[in-house]
């Protein structure tokens, strides 16, 4: 019998309890390798594509953990850590679908049709053009360069490096490299070394210790460890490289896991570069401003790092390599050049990405004695003052104003406690408890998933990613079919919008007898948790204890992720170090 790959981890066990020796036989395409020959047009890209809703999302990495991908990544947003799926380097093998969460939504593609086309150019977004007239790269550093490259697998890493080496032997100059790649895992560490030399041949083609002369960095993490600057010196390297900074897979799967931040990266990373030769942008940001996509954000470091004089290169031969490539053409030169622009006149680049940046969205209007509350409470800082809004407005939204009402009065409460221990604390202390209290009050129970499936920030990204005519769907697996035996996810497509328009509006039955899901386990421990959050905080404040403890615990609920069985262990996690940090 040949079985699928979902049942991987049934032929280990099958094989473990035979005696002797087994053999599994895994049959299946490089993941990497089809990813490349679907960029160039080797072969056909699937039909179908994932986003996720980071509304509906709790960023509990349950999908990470099951898809193993580290195309499912981290991201933060105002309610907090949630995930998202990076579609350029996405395998679209779709195993991240198996996550235990409503938050999916999958994007069917279409048959081609003339109508359909027209529609898509309409609808495409309007890039700014590349200004004319760049100015001519500074003077080159050195005619010799050793550049060390390093960033994760499956960004172009290796991709740079060659195009590097063609431009240069295109110029007559001698080249040898050398591609680190280990087992070439997406987003494993990559590092690769470019020697050109237009004089005596180098005679080796690793860049040694302390050797390097630019260090390219495409991603921190590699780049503050032993592979980037292992070959660095502080009198000698230059550093041209993206804030980007893309967490190990253990991170996304573990999101408690905790990580060094892009500033500390950074001062490590100056700390064996010359002081009078660092050039950082964030090249991804940008380049999805500019070009609708982060895929030329090493090629846009590349040309930060010609302008600054710091490869011996001519543009025009880098533009070379690039049509040699012959994958995104456009697209890369025009990443190229705005590297060279930002390095040039970062003000331009940044007013030109400005101007395409869609607005942020506006927080509701709250009622007059919200706002009046909200005011009091926030003072002279106007971030918390924009946090306590957002929440407020979300409460509003989420049940009624007698809640948003409450939510206020606690967090008025926790306020004063703490004024009493140290006035310059409760800023903090209040904006930390805000954003717990809120996640608890808010729970996401079949009302509150239906609201923020149809909620317009949320269903954005899947709005990005299909085009005109392309079916989109949610992918939900609901706790009273699992209940009924319902092993996987049901689709349904938006033609359902009326239903959960129909059923968000249900709130009014949330928690009353009436409520028809209010008598599930996880719901009973859900309304209990605010209550219980609360009374160890405010036994915390009287009990006089540090400040650190106290902000400690208004932390904790961070630790309450996931949906159904994932929350209720989560929950399990939440009360047991709350009762460690809870005074007696």
């Amino acid at each position: 019998d040949v079985w699928d790959r979902g049942r991987l981890d049934d032929a280990q066990r099958t094989l473990a309890a035979i005696s002797g020796v087994t053999v599994l036989i895994h049959d299946q395409r490089c993941a990497a390798e089809l990813r490349r020959d679907r960029k160039r047009g080797r072969i056909e890209l699937p039909p179908a594509r994932v986003v996720i809703n980071h509304r509906v999302c709790e960023g509990c990495g349950d999908c990470a953990a099951i898809s193993n991908c580290l195309s499912v990544q981290p991201i933060d947003t105002p309610f907090g850590r949630k995930t998202t799926i990076d579609q350029h380097s996405c395998n679209l093998d779709l195993s991240c679908l198996e996550g235990d969460c409503p938050a999916f939504i999958s994007i069917i593609r279409r048959p081609d049709r003339w109508w359909r086309r027209s529609r898509a150019a309409s609808s495409a977004a309007v890039l700014p053009p590349v200004p004319d007239s760049l100015p001519d790269p500074a003077p080159r550093v050195a005619d010799d360069v050793n550049i060390h490259i390093t960033g994760i697998g499956g960004t172009g890493v290796v991709t740079v490096s060659q195009l590097l080496g063609t431009a240069a032997m295109l110029e007559g100059a001698d080249v040898q490299g050398l591609d680190q790649i280990g087992l070439s895992q997406k987003a494993g560490p990559v590092v690769s070394d470019v020697r050109i030399s237009h004089g005596e041949t180098t005679g080796s083609s690793r860049v040694g210790a302390g050797q390097a002369d630019l260090l390219l960095v495409f991603d921190l993490l590699v780049a503050s460890s032993w592979s980037g600057l292992g070959v660095s010196d502080i009198t000698r390297t230059s550093v041209v490289g993206s804030y980007d900074v893309i967490p190990p897979g253990a991170k996304t799967a573990h999101p408690e896991i905790d990580m060094p931040t892009a500033d500390e990266l950074l001062a490590r990373i100056a700390g064996a570069t010359r002081p009078d030769a660092r050039h950082w942008a964030d090249a991804a940001g940008l380049c999805k401003d500019l070009l609708a996509d982060t895929v030329g954000a090493n090629i846009f470091v590349v040309g930060m790092a010609l302008q600054a004089g710091l490869i011996p290169i001519s543009p025009a031969t880098i533009e070379q390599a690039i049509e040699l490539n012959g994958v995104a053409i456009e697209a890369n030169v025009a990443a190229f050049r705005w590297g060279r622009w930002w390095v040039a006149d970062p003000d331009r680049v940044t007013a030109a990405a400005s101007s395409v940046r869609p607005s942020k969205a506006t927080i509701a209007t709250l009622p007059d004695d919200l706002s009046t509350r909200v005011a009091e409470l926030a003072g002279d800082d106007a971030d918390l003052d924009a946090r306590l809004r957002l929440l407020t407005s979300e409460l509003l939204a989420y049940q009624h104003h007698r809640l948003a009402a409450q939510f206020l009065t606690d967090l008025e409460a926790v306020a004063a406690k703490v004024a009493e221990l140290d006035t310059s604390a409760v800023a903090t202390i209040v904006d930390t408890t805000a954003v717990g209290l809120h996640k608890l009050l808010a729970y996401k129970d079949e009302y509150e998933v239906a609201r923020l499936m149809l909620d317009p920030d949320g269903h954005a990204e899947a709005g990005a990613v299909a085009q005109p005519g392309d079916k989109i769907a949610w992918r939900l697996h609901p706790p009273t079919l699992r209940a009924w035996g319902r092993k996987s996810k049901i689709s349904l497509s938006t033609a359902w919008r009326p239903a959960f328009r129909l059923l968000a509006k249900g709130k009014r039955l949330r928690g009353t007898r009436l409520d028809p899901f209010g008598r599930a386990a996880v719901r009973k421990v859900e309304r209990a948790l605010p209550g219980e959050y609360l009374s160890a905080l405010h036994t915390a404040l009287d009990a006089n204890v540090s400040l650190e403890t106290i902000r400690t615990i208004a932390e904790l609920p961070d630790l309450v992720r996931g949906y159904e069985d994932i929350k209720l262990r989560n929950v399990e996690r939440f009360r047991a170090r709350l009762a460690e940090l809870t005074p007696v």
